[in-house]
Protein backbone atom coordinates (compact mmCIF):
# COMPACT_ATOMS: atom_id res chain seq x y z
CA UNK A 1 0.00 0.00 0.00
CA UNK A 2 1.17 3.52 -0.73
CA UNK A 3 -0.05 6.93 0.45
CA UNK A 4 0.16 9.85 -1.96
CA UNK A 5 -0.27 13.56 -1.43
CA UNK A 6 -2.29 15.45 -4.02
CA UNK A 7 -3.39 19.04 -4.38
CA UNK A 8 -5.99 20.84 -6.50
CA UNK A 9 -6.47 24.56 -7.24
CA UNK A 10 -8.72 26.67 -5.04
CA UNK A 11 -11.18 26.21 -3.55
CA UNK A 12 -10.34 22.55 -2.89
CA UNK A 13 -8.98 21.46 0.46
CA UNK A 14 -5.74 19.67 -0.33
CA UNK A 15 -2.68 18.35 1.40
CA UNK A 16 -0.59 21.52 1.30
CA UNK A 17 -1.63 25.16 1.87
CA UNK A 18 -4.78 25.40 -0.29
CA UNK A 19 -7.01 25.46 2.77
CA UNK A 20 -5.62 25.13 6.26
CA UNK A 21 -5.30 23.11 8.35
CA UNK A 22 -4.30 20.33 5.97
CA UNK A 23 -5.90 16.89 6.38
CA UNK A 24 -3.87 14.09 7.92
CA UNK A 25 -2.98 11.01 5.90
CA UNK A 26 -5.61 8.23 5.91
CA UNK A 27 -5.16 5.44 8.43
CA UNK A 28 -5.72 2.12 6.69
CA UNK A 29 -6.08 -1.36 8.14
CA UNK A 30 -6.14 -4.28 5.73
CA UNK A 31 -7.32 -7.83 6.32
CA UNK A 32 -8.28 -10.64 4.00
CA UNK A 33 -9.93 -14.02 4.11
CA UNK A 34 -10.64 -16.65 1.47
CA UNK A 35 -13.45 -14.62 -0.12
CA UNK A 36 -12.86 -10.93 0.52
CA UNK A 37 -10.41 -8.11 1.11
CA UNK A 38 -11.41 -5.91 4.08
CA UNK A 39 -10.26 -2.30 4.30
CA UNK A 40 -10.88 -0.05 7.30
CA UNK A 41 -10.18 3.55 6.26
CA UNK A 42 -10.07 6.36 8.82
CA UNK A 43 -9.86 9.93 7.52
CA UNK A 44 -8.85 12.95 9.56
CA UNK A 45 -9.05 16.72 9.17
CA UNK A 46 -10.41 19.80 10.93
CA UNK A 47 -12.38 22.40 9.00
CA UNK A 48 -15.56 23.78 10.54
CA UNK A 49 -17.05 25.16 7.32
CA UNK A 50 -16.73 21.86 5.50
CA UNK A 51 -17.97 19.88 8.50
CA UNK A 52 -21.04 22.08 8.57
CA UNK A 53 -21.74 21.52 4.87
CA UNK A 54 -21.59 17.73 5.42
CA UNK A 55 -23.94 18.00 8.39
CA UNK A 56 -26.37 20.08 6.29
CA UNK A 57 -26.34 17.41 3.56
CA UNK A 58 -24.58 19.60 1.01
CA UNK A 59 -21.65 17.20 0.78
CA UNK A 60 -20.50 13.64 1.52
CA UNK A 61 -17.25 12.01 2.46
CA UNK A 62 -16.41 9.71 -0.43
CA UNK A 63 -13.99 6.84 -0.99
CA UNK A 64 -13.79 5.80 -4.63
CA UNK A 65 -12.29 2.37 -5.35
CA UNK A 66 -11.17 1.16 -8.77
CA UNK A 67 -9.16 -1.65 -10.33
CA UNK A 68 -7.89 -1.16 -13.88
CA UNK A 69 -7.26 -4.84 -14.59
CA UNK A 70 -10.80 -5.99 -13.83
CA UNK A 71 -12.66 -2.69 -14.42
CA UNK A 72 -14.02 -2.90 -10.87
CA UNK A 73 -15.31 0.47 -9.69
CA UNK A 74 -17.28 1.35 -6.56
CA UNK A 75 -18.04 4.59 -4.75
CA UNK A 76 -18.54 4.51 -0.98
CA UNK A 77 -19.97 7.63 0.65
CA UNK A 78 -21.48 8.86 3.90
CA UNK A 79 -21.39 11.38 6.73
CA UNK A 80 -18.58 9.77 8.73
CA UNK A 81 -14.81 9.97 8.33
CA UNK A 82 -14.69 6.20 8.51
CA UNK A 83 -15.22 3.50 5.88
CA UNK A 84 -15.51 -0.28 6.11
CA UNK A 85 -14.90 -1.48 2.56
CA UNK A 86 -15.28 -5.15 1.66
CA UNK A 87 -14.22 -6.24 -1.83
CA UNK A 88 -14.67 -9.78 -3.20
CA UNK A 89 -11.26 -11.22 -4.08
CA UNK A 90 -12.58 -12.45 -7.42
CA UNK A 91 -13.54 -8.86 -8.38
CA UNK A 92 -10.01 -7.43 -8.34
CA UNK A 93 -6.51 -8.25 -9.50
CA UNK A 94 -3.29 -6.31 -9.40
CA UNK A 95 -3.46 -2.72 -8.20
CA UNK A 96 -6.54 -1.43 -6.34
CA UNK A 97 -6.77 2.39 -6.23
CA UNK A 98 -8.44 4.36 -3.44
CA UNK A 99 -9.27 8.07 -3.64
CA UNK A 100 -10.85 9.83 -0.64
CA UNK A 101 -12.61 13.14 -1.19
CA UNK A 102 -15.30 15.51 0.08
CA UNK A 103 -17.80 15.92 -2.75
CA UNK A 104 -20.73 18.30 -3.13
CA UNK A 105 -24.17 16.73 -3.53
CA UNK A 106 -25.82 19.94 -4.75
CA UNK A 107 -24.92 23.40 -5.97
CA UNK A 108 -23.38 25.89 -3.58
CA UNK A 109 -23.21 29.65 -4.21
CA UNK A 110 -20.62 32.04 -2.77
CA UNK A 111 -18.54 29.36 -1.06
CA UNK A 112 -15.91 30.75 1.30
CA UNK A 113 -13.75 29.18 3.95
CA UNK A 114 -11.81 30.67 6.85
CA UNK A 115 -8.97 28.35 5.94
CA UNK A 116 -8.38 30.00 2.54
CA UNK A 117 -4.86 31.26 1.93
CA UNK A 118 -4.62 35.04 2.55
CA UNK A 119 -4.15 35.60 -1.19
CA UNK A 120 -7.78 34.54 -1.63
CA UNK A 121 -9.18 36.67 1.17
CA UNK A 122 -12.50 38.23 0.13
CA UNK A 123 -13.07 35.81 -2.75
CA UNK A 124 -15.95 33.34 -3.03
CA UNK A 125 -16.77 30.52 -5.43
CA UNK A 126 -19.94 29.21 -7.08
CA UNK A 127 -19.79 25.42 -7.11
CA UNK A 128 -21.88 22.69 -8.72
CA UNK A 129 -23.00 19.24 -7.60
CA UNK A 130 -20.10 16.85 -8.01
CA UNK A 131 -17.40 19.46 -7.39
CA UNK A 132 -14.74 18.63 -4.84
CA UNK A 133 -14.47 20.46 -1.54
CA UNK A 134 -11.49 18.48 -0.39
CA UNK A 135 -8.93 15.78 -1.18
CA UNK A 136 -8.39 13.63 1.90
CA UNK A 137 -5.81 11.27 0.48
CA UNK A 138 -5.06 8.59 -2.07
CA UNK A 139 -3.50 5.19 -1.65
CA UNK A 140 -3.35 1.87 -3.41
CA UNK A 141 -3.01 -1.82 -2.58
CA UNK A 142 -1.76 -4.72 -4.66
CA UNK A 143 -4.00 -7.78 -4.56
CA UNK A 144 -2.60 -11.30 -4.69
CA UNK A 145 0.89 -10.41 -3.48
CA UNK A 146 2.27 -12.61 -0.71
CA UNK A 147 3.45 -9.79 1.52
CA UNK A 148 5.07 -12.04 4.10
CA UNK A 149 7.42 -13.44 1.43
CA UNK A 150 8.19 -10.33 -0.61
CA UNK A 151 11.93 -10.43 -0.02
CA UNK A 152 12.25 -13.94 -1.44
CA UNK A 153 13.57 -13.80 -5.00
CA UNK A 154 11.02 -16.46 -5.93
CA UNK A 155 8.18 -13.94 -5.48
CA UNK A 156 9.23 -12.09 -8.64
CA UNK A 157 11.62 -14.38 -10.56
CA UNK A 158 11.88 -18.00 -11.67
CA UNK A 159 14.49 -20.04 -13.58
CA UNK A 160 13.38 -22.32 -16.42
CA UNK A 161 14.90 -24.32 -19.26
CA UNK A 162 15.27 -23.26 -22.90
CA UNK A 163 16.59 -24.93 -26.04
CA UNK A 164 18.30 -21.71 -27.06
CA UNK A 165 22.10 -21.81 -26.79
CA UNK A 166 22.29 -18.64 -24.65
CA UNK A 167 20.47 -17.55 -21.46
CA UNK A 168 17.61 -15.07 -21.88
CA UNK A 169 15.20 -13.06 -19.75
CA UNK A 170 11.43 -12.99 -20.43
CA UNK A 171 9.30 -10.21 -18.90
CA UNK A 172 5.75 -10.70 -20.24
CA UNK A 173 4.73 -13.13 -17.48
CA UNK A 174 3.71 -12.87 -13.82
CA UNK A 175 7.33 -13.47 -12.82
CA UNK A 176 10.60 -12.49 -14.45
CA UNK A 177 11.62 -15.67 -16.24
CA UNK A 178 15.33 -16.40 -16.51
CA UNK A 179 15.79 -19.11 -19.14
CA UNK A 180 18.94 -21.25 -19.08
CA UNK A 181 20.15 -23.49 -21.92
CA UNK A 182 19.48 -27.17 -21.24
CA UNK A 183 23.02 -28.07 -20.14
CA UNK A 184 23.24 -25.18 -17.67
CA UNK A 185 19.69 -25.72 -16.44
CA UNK A 186 20.42 -29.39 -15.64
CA UNK A 187 23.46 -28.38 -13.65
CA UNK A 188 21.35 -25.83 -11.82
CA UNK A 189 18.59 -28.35 -11.02
CA UNK A 190 20.58 -31.53 -10.42
CA UNK A 191 23.84 -30.38 -8.85
CA UNK A 192 23.47 -29.42 -5.17
CA UNK A 193 26.84 -27.68 -5.33
CA UNK A 194 25.28 -25.26 -7.83
CA UNK A 195 21.66 -24.73 -6.86
CA UNK A 196 22.38 -24.36 -3.14
CA UNK A 197 24.74 -21.42 -3.65
CA UNK A 198 22.29 -18.53 -3.72
CA UNK A 199 25.09 -16.07 -2.91
CA UNK A 200 26.80 -16.92 -6.19
CA UNK A 201 23.65 -17.19 -8.30
CA UNK A 202 22.23 -13.89 -7.02
CA UNK A 203 25.49 -12.04 -7.69
CA UNK A 204 25.69 -13.34 -11.24
CA UNK A 205 22.84 -14.49 -13.47
CA UNK A 206 19.96 -13.41 -11.20
CA UNK A 207 21.38 -9.91 -10.77
CA UNK A 208 21.86 -9.52 -14.52
CA UNK A 209 18.27 -10.55 -15.27
CA UNK A 210 16.86 -8.27 -12.59
CA UNK A 211 18.79 -5.26 -13.90
CA UNK A 212 17.52 -6.01 -17.41
CA UNK A 213 13.94 -6.11 -16.04
CA UNK A 214 14.31 -2.89 -14.01
CA UNK A 215 15.40 -1.02 -17.14
CA UNK A 216 12.12 -2.06 -18.81
CA UNK A 217 9.71 -2.04 -15.88
CA UNK A 218 7.59 0.82 -17.25
CA UNK A 219 6.60 -1.37 -20.20
CA UNK A 220 5.39 -4.11 -17.84
CA UNK A 221 4.00 -2.13 -14.88
CA UNK A 222 0.86 -4.30 -14.67
CA UNK A 223 2.77 -7.57 -14.31
CA UNK A 224 2.92 -9.08 -10.86
CA UNK A 225 6.71 -9.01 -10.78
CA UNK A 226 6.63 -5.25 -11.42
CA UNK A 227 3.87 -4.69 -8.85
CA UNK A 228 5.93 -6.59 -6.28
CA UNK A 229 8.97 -4.40 -6.93
CA UNK A 230 6.92 -1.17 -6.82
CA UNK A 231 5.35 -2.28 -3.55
CA UNK A 232 8.73 -3.00 -1.98
CA UNK A 233 9.99 0.42 -3.03
CA UNK A 234 6.91 2.03 -1.47
CA UNK A 235 7.15 0.20 1.85
CA UNK A 236 10.79 -0.68 2.63
CA UNK A 237 12.82 2.12 4.30
CA UNK A 238 16.00 0.85 2.65
CA UNK A 239 14.46 1.60 -0.77
CA UNK A 240 12.89 4.97 0.13
CA UNK A 241 15.23 7.00 -2.10
CA UNK A 242 13.62 5.42 -5.18
CA UNK A 243 10.03 6.14 -4.12
CA UNK A 244 9.79 9.65 -5.58
CA UNK A 245 11.86 8.90 -8.67
CA UNK A 246 10.60 7.91 -12.09
CA UNK A 247 11.82 4.43 -13.11
CA UNK A 248 13.85 5.99 -15.92
CA UNK A 249 15.89 7.81 -13.23
CA UNK A 250 16.56 4.76 -11.06
CA UNK A 251 20.13 3.67 -10.42
CA UNK A 252 19.19 0.14 -11.38
CA UNK A 253 22.56 -1.28 -10.37
CA UNK A 254 22.04 -0.03 -6.81
CA UNK A 255 18.33 -0.91 -6.69
CA UNK A 256 18.97 -4.46 -7.90
CA UNK A 257 21.59 -4.94 -5.18
CA UNK A 258 19.14 -3.82 -2.50
CA UNK A 259 16.26 -5.91 -3.84
CA UNK A 260 18.44 -9.02 -3.75
CA UNK A 261 19.85 -8.35 -0.29
CA UNK A 262 23.29 -7.08 -1.39
CA UNK A 263 24.44 -10.15 -3.36
CA UNK A 264 27.96 -8.80 -4.02
CA UNK A 265 28.52 -8.46 -0.29
CA UNK A 266 27.14 -11.95 0.32
CA UNK A 267 29.33 -13.36 -2.46
CA UNK A 268 32.53 -11.92 -1.00
CA UNK A 269 31.57 -13.07 2.49
CA UNK A 270 30.92 -16.56 1.13
CA UNK A 271 34.30 -16.68 -0.62
CA UNK A 272 36.11 -15.36 2.45
CA UNK A 273 34.42 -17.91 4.71
CA UNK A 274 35.18 -20.71 2.27
CA UNK A 275 38.86 -19.76 2.14
CA UNK A 276 39.01 -19.51 5.91
CA UNK A 277 37.45 -22.97 6.32
CA UNK A 278 39.95 -24.47 3.88
CA UNK A 279 42.83 -23.04 5.89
Amino acid sequence: MNLNNITFPYPVLGSFDDILPAPSEPEVEIHQDKKDYHFVVKLGYENKEIEKLVEQDYADYVCEVSCDMTRYRRCFKGKLLHFQIDIPRKSVAGRINFSCTITLKKGLANYTNEGFHPDYSGHSFDMDAGDLLGILGQFYYYADIKYDKLKAVGTFMEINETEDPLPSTILDKDKIELRLPTALYRQYKDNPAVNSKADILHASIVLNSLMYALCRIERHYNRKWAETIFYRIDTEPELAEFMDQEPEDWRVDKLAQLLLGKPYERLFNYLANKEQNQE
